[in-house]
């Protein structure tokens, strides 16, 4: 009875000063952990404890421990301090909360934060049902086995998110150890890279080493991803590449007929004059005949066009020349 008197009196005085600053309304400081609060074994990691700047000590302890694990005056800065692990071991995997010291009294304790051990274990393996491509909406399911009669499993979604579930094991016969995680109706939320951790009941802050990785790809259904008016503005725009392109195709469609009938035109044009031609040199020739001459005494050269009418300008050269022959032969007959 005594010593339960004794512990009560030492626990009186140390929560007397730090209920009395709670009521001064301190700054309630922050803890957290760098590079992060799961720590694979024999790495180094710092604790932080922010608070006040009027603060004059931090001190740091463990959950189930009443007197303070570590004290650290603070830094320049003054409002915060760091503990220092120089190597991760089991020692130091807990869940920790800190609070500091000022002129006016002790703060209240900030926020639990778990400290995690991982590779103590041999790692377990995860699996993903159906695929790990899939569209939102989709309801999937994540096994985490191993041959180690782990008591729980832990699934942790790493980036931004951070999203977490625990699970106890279940064992079948013939089958390993496991937990299925099913995760509801998925959203682009769940995008990321997933792995799993087995541990004991007993000691929930000492993990397996991490299991094969899983990258998820959450797809947005076209439900989903675009709103009426983004449906409308598509159409609309589907529509207005029509129209542009039936008024290009029209308007290449009527260069080609004005192109067509140009060139009809010219040679209309081009047979037309090599007809005239034809014409007058045919007529110029067969018209000459003196009437007062004797027929047999006059050599002439009657030229007509025994070619097609679209023969060449060669042709007119040559009806030319037996023009002139005829006329000098005539002379030579006179004379």
């Amino acid at each position: 009875m005594i010593t339960m008197l004794t512990v009560l009196l030492y626990l009186g005085l140390i929560l007397e000063p730090r209920t009395g600053v709670q009521a001064g309304h301190l700054p309630k400081p922050i803890i957290w952990a760098e590079p992060d609060s799961v720590i694979a074994a024999y790495t180094s990691v710092v604790i932080w404890c922010q608070g006040s700047w009027e603060a004059q000590s931090y001190h740091l302890y463990k959950e189930q421990n009443v007197n303070p694990w570590d004290t650290q005056v603070p830094l320049e800065t003054r409002n915060k301090a760091k503990f220092n692990i120089p190597h991760m071991t089991t020692f130091y995997a807990d869940i920790y909360r800190c609070y500091y010291q000022s002129a006016a009294g002790f703060s209240e304790h900030s926020d639990a934060m778990e400290l995690v051990m991982t590779g103590a274990y041999e790692n377990p393996s995860l699996s993903v049902y159906p695929s790990r491509n899939v569209t939102s909406g989709v309801s999937i399911s994540f096994s985490c086995s191993s041959s180690i009669g782990f008591g729980r499993f832990i699934l942790i979604q790493e980036g931004k998110h951070g999203l977490s579930w625990t699970l106890d094991s279940q064992h079948q016969a013939n089958q390993l150890i496991h937990a299925t995680f099913v995760l509801d109706a998925v959203t682009p939320n769940h995008n990321g890279t997933f792995r799993c951790y087995g541990f004991f009941r007993n000691e929930p802050q000492v993990w397996s080493k991490p299991s094969n990785s899983l990258d998820l790809i959450i797809s947005e259904t076209k439900d989903q991803s675009s709103t009426p008016t983004e449906d409308g503005l598509e159409t609309y725009q589907k529509i207005l590449i029509g129209v542009l392109v039936s008024f290009l195709l029209l308007f290449f469609l009527l260069l080609f007929l004005i192109l067509i009938g140009y060139q009809c035109r010219h040679k209309k044009k081009a047979n037309a004059s090599v007809k005239n031609t034809q014409s007058e040199d045919n007529a110029e020739l067969n018209s000459w005949n003196p009437q007062n001459e004797d027929p047999q005494g006059i050599v002439y050269a009657q030229v007509k066009s025994s070619r097609h009418q679209k023969e060449t300008a060669s042709k007119e050269s040559q009806d030319v020349t037996y023009a002139q022959l005829c006329i000098r032969t005539q002379e030579q007959n006179n004379s």
